[in-house]
């Protein structure tokens, strides 16, 4: 996967006008992605501090974004420059210091969303990678047994497990980390074969 990387110079990084100003860095990116999967990382390890309203006009604004681009949500006319509009791709984060984890954990939690805490990459995807903020328990569960696999359909992830559900909740639980830009997808067939945006996902700490 294409990986587009935001990595703000300063070290207090408060405000969407601020947060909007970095995103101009990489909008000439943003606008030529085709459709192709592309995974935005926004790297913080130079940051001190950071605000929600920040927060929310970067890797939320991507998460929403990727999620209308799942959904197949149609653009209507003419929108503002960085309203969420769908884009195929996939927020993540890096961050070192344990004060800016926590908020950025608390930001997630509190809008019950996850988000991944990329802990190394290469130039073609995430290598490793922490779960943070909330995800439901059975979402967590498959995307566990997704990592186990490395890929898979819902047939696939059904036919090797004990627990007593169809294919189609199968199917609807891997959509719904797809939603959440946890997992990629593409057409196997008639089905879709999922894989994780990080080749081993650790749960939280």
């Amino acid at each position: 996967m294409k990986i587009i990387k935001l990595k703000p110079d300063k070290e207090h990084l408060h405000g969407a006008t601020l947060a909007q100003q970095h995103l101009r860095s990489v909008q000439n990116e943003l606008n030529s992605l085709n459709g192709d999967p592309t995974i935005f990382l926004l790297d913080l390890t130079r940051a001190k501090s950071v605000t929600g309203s920040y927060l929310r006009a970067t890797v939320l604004w991507a998460l929403l974004s990727g999620r209308a681009d799942a959904a197949n949500t149609p653009t209507n006319g003419h929108v503002e420059k960085w309203a969420v509009r769908p884009l195929p791709i996939f927020p993540s984060i890096i961050a070192k210091s344990p004060e800016l984890l926590d908020d950025v954990d608390d930001f997630f939690s509190a809008r019950n969303l996850p988000i991944l805490l990329a802990l190394a990459h290469n130039s073609t995807g995430l290598t490793s990678a922490r779960l943070l903020g909330s995800l439901d328990s059975f979402l967590v569960s498959t995307l566990t047994r997704l990592v186990r696999h490395k890929q898979a359909t819902a047939a696939e992830l059904a036919d090797a497990s004990e627990e007593a559900i169809t294919v189609n909740a199968w199917s609807n639980r891997l959509a719904d980390l797809h939603l959440f830009r946890l997992v990629t997808r593409e057409r196997s067939g008639k089905f879709w074969r999922y894989a994780p945006l990080a080749k081993e996902i650790t749960l939280w700490a």
